[in-house]
């Protein structure tokens, strides 16, 4: 099996970590009638015994192993951490409803300094809550639905959800007008403009017979999109997560790419577009800040840009490319880390955190970033070696330990989180 099979097949199997999507392939593999499906990223579908893999590819097994997480009581907090006052206070979960916990499918609207839930939103009847972005406060998110009668064949809505604790009111949920083209297969990725005026959507559909990757403005207000760009080529995110996210002022908007060009192994960029310029070809118009390789047992997963544009996290994963096997000693060393790299010289420049147990395989994802990644909010979630519980944990990294924050423990999509 070739380098480029293993990641097609990779990222195949994380379909299986989250519901209802199917995998980013290749352009000329999408085919012109396949069904919308929704993106969702559940954690909770991550773990499951290393030997239901066993008989699969190297790389497909060291996916599968991480099925069906469940964070587990034990592994939370049990005093509340108080957060620092520069991090975001508020945050919104989907209750999405796992196994072993009664999940609601509410979302629920917290305090992280206090640990208080502060706010529960029922969906409009016959819709189910998919997924939560943040704005640019902790007081506006977007919440992506879909129809509980017709989920993965019918077209997503969006809802702005705005929150105003300690009023007799807390919450605000209203629908909005955008919509997707017809072609459009699923949404891939969607963020907030800091004004709260546009909202930036990233999807895959078919143009002519042909994989085409999508990324519109819209307008929140109207509905109406702004701008478009396309490209046909070889980007997606692999597997790994998908990453749009707006920087301050509103021009820039910043987006993940999976490439083979640049390395045998695959490498994960992290590209920018100006919202104000010329041209529709996606790649053209954008240009790349950082380049990770994908290879080895451990290799970046998420990579979020700070708002100073400076620096990148990168939220690593452990033992999900390399097919090689997993082994607690090489994830004690080091698999599963938060690392900040330098925009200007393309280099790691420190570890914000080192999760150094054992462990058989792992994840971790961020957040939130301030200024200059010097705190941050991240998670993790590992399956421990030898058939021990899952755990996880959400919280305030910062001088390379993590305060955990205390989540209602129906909740057990921690990377779900949003601020």
């Amino acid at each position: 099996m070739s380098i480029e099979d293993r990641i097609r097949a990779a990222t195949r199997a994380r379909t299986d970590l989250v519901r209802d999507i199917r995998p980013l392939e290749l352009p000329d593999e999408v085919p012109a009638r396949a069904r919308r499906i929704h993106r969702v990223r559940r954690w909770n579908g991550w773990l499951a015994p290393l030997a239901a893999a066993a008989a699969a590819v190297a790389v497909l097994a060291t996916v599968a192993v991480v099925r069906h997480l469940d964070v587990f009581p034990s592994a939370r907090p049990s005093a509340t951490v108080t957060a620092p006052a520069t991090v975001p206070q508020y945050y919104a979960v989907v209750d999405r409803p796992s196994t072993g916990y009664p999940g609601t499918g509410d979302v629920i609207v917290g305090d992280d300094r206090t640990g208080r839930v502060i706010a529960t939103v029922s969906p409009p009847h016959g819709i189910q809550f998919d997924l939560l972005r943040g704005g640019s406060d902790d007081r506006t998110f977007v919440v992506l639905a879909s129809s509980q009668a017709t989920s993965g064949t019918a077209p997503d809505t969006w809802y702005l959800l705005r929150i105003a604790p300690g009023t007799a009111r807390p919450y605000q949920l209203t629908k909005l007008s955008i919509k997707l083209p017809a072609d459009s297969v699923s949404d891939i990725a969607y963020a907030l403009s800091p004004d709260d005026r546009e909202l930036a959507v990233e999807s895959q559909g078919n143009v002519s017979g042909r994989g085409v990757i999508t990324l519109g403005v819209y307008s929140v207000s109207s509905g109406a999109r702004l701008r478009a760009w396309t490209t046909s080529t070889n980007i997606a995110s692999g597997p790994a997560d998908v990453t749009l996210s707006w920087l301050p002022g509103g021009r820039q908007l910043v987006f993940s790419a999976w490439s083979q060009t640049t390395n045998p192994a695959g490498a994960l960029q992290l590209r920018t577009v100006d919202v104000t310029g010329s041209g529709t070809d996606l790649m053209a118009v954008s240009r790349a800040l950082l380049t990770v390789t994908l290879s080895g047992p451990s290799t970046c997963a998420t990579l979020s840009l700070t708002p100073d544009g400076g620096t990148v996290v990168c939220g690593t994963q452990y033992d999900f490319l390399s097919g090689t096997g997993g082994s607690a000693a090489g994830c004690a060393k080091g698999g599963l880390e938060f690392t900040a790299y330098s925009v200007r010289t393309g280099k790691p420049v420190r570890v914000l955190y080192q999760y150094r147990g054992a462990c058989s395989n792992g994840l971790s994802s961020v957040l939130w970033t301030d200024a200059s990644a010097r705190e941050i909010i991240g998670a993790t979630v590992i399956n421990p070696v030898s058939g021990g519980k899952p755990s996880g944990q959400v919280g305030v990294i910062a001088d390379g330990r993590i305060s955990p924050f205390e989540i209602p423990p129906s909740v057990s999509d921690y990377s779900g989180l949003a601020f």
